[in-house]
């Protein structure tokens, strides 16, 4: 078992890493869609993706203890957190295309 130190010192990079995560799916997604991008929506994109993976964190956790699971999911969380982002952008897209 690990202190809270310890606890603290991994939740605070994986949520960092989710966050530049989330800036680089967001600048590669609006780079694709020929998009503009600005230092704004890289803010938010990491904001949100920190947000996603904290949500998705707690998600993926109650449903591995809920089975009896005892394995690191940190791959799995950044790709949700990553995954939002570009999911973000896409219905951007959408929306905007539609009207």
């Amino acid at each position: 078992m690990i202190g809270t130190t310890s606890a603290t010192v991994l939740f605070l990079v994986n949520v960092i890493l989710a966050g530049v995560l989330g800036i680089c799916a967001g600048g590669l997604t609006c780079l694709v869609l020929r998009r503009p991008w600005s230092l704004k929506a890289a803010l938010v994109d990491a904001v949100l993706a920190a947000v996603v993976a904290v949500i998705s964190a707690y998600v993926v956790s109650a449903i591995d203890n809920a089975r009896g699971v005892l394995e690191s999911r940190v791959g799995l969380i950044l790709a949700i957190a990553a995954a939002s982002v570009v999911v973000k952008h896409l219905m951007r897209l959408a929306v905007r295309s539609s009207n």
